[in-house]
């Protein structure tokens, strides 16, 4: 059963929130593999919170596996329960972000390598169209989240590795947090914005000279960088993600 007294103060982001207190419902059991979830109406109700925050944290839930949809029924949750991979990192445990850091190198790095090698003309193109979108976002003022996913979702499909493009959007979807934090604070210091431009583009330039080898190290060195400004973020939680 899930708590009647839970509705949710206004701090933080409201749909990690809801889909935390969901995912503790499920592995305590309350919420069992197979069974349906209360109707959004119900769980907007029990937890004071809109729609649209309830239709993102069961999207959250969806990518995580631990919910899936049923056309014309409703939500339920996984015949597989809680025994699904999913990444929950602790930003402010720097231990940890190393660890998830180290983790996304061993896909991002290995996904850049591969695009280096088999990438074809057309996905050059789409790399570089989303590289240019991305700089088009940064002048605009924006946080360049959905182009940055995209840049390197095109890396991903370059790959020509269904196994390693579906993990990396697996990936992706559960660390695009962690993606926006990253973001925001570059666009909060000064001359972090060139520095990630300039990272992109080497990406971007070894892809199109097929060089594996320095597509390997303009990666890792991407993802190192990116934890430096995720430690931005743990100096200062108060930044919004």
């Amino acid at each position: 059963m899930l708590e009647k007294n839970g509705v949710i103060e206004r701090n933080g982001s409201l749909p990690d929130e809801l889909a935390r207190r969901l995912r503790q419902s499920i592995e305590a059991g309350e919420l069992r593999p197979g069974e349906q979830l209360p109707t959004q109406h119900e769980l907007c109700a029990t937890y004071g919170v809109s729609r649209s925050v309830v239709r993102e944290a069961l999207s959250l839930l969806k990518s995580e596996g631990l919910v899936t949809s049923q056309q014309g029924r409703g939500q339920f949750v996984s015949p597989e329960g809680n025994r699904v991979f999913r990444l929950q990192p602790n930003l402010q445990d720097s231990h940890e972000l190393d660890l998830v850091l180290e983790f996304l190198m061993s896909v991002e790095v290995v996904a850049t390598q591969l695009a280096a090698a088999r990438r074809t003309d057309a996905e050059l193109a789409e790399i570089r169209a989303a590289l240019d979108a991305l700089a088009q976002a940064i002048k605009a003022g924006e946080n360049g989240v959905n182009e940055d996913m995209q840049f390197h979702s095109a890396i991903l499909k370059a790959s020509h590795n269904p196994y390693v493009q579906q993990f990396g959007e697996y990936l992706e979807s559960q660390v695009r947090r962690l993606i926006r934090i990253a973001r925001t604070n570059t666009a909060r210091h000064a001359g972090l914005t060139a520095a990630v431009h300039k990272e992109h583009e080497a990406i971007y330039k070894a892809i199109a000279e097929r060089d594996e080898a320095q597509a390997r190290e303009a990666a890792a060195q991407h993802l190192t960088n990116a934890g430096a400004r995720l430690r931005l973020y743990q100096v200062s939680p108060s930044v919004e993600p």
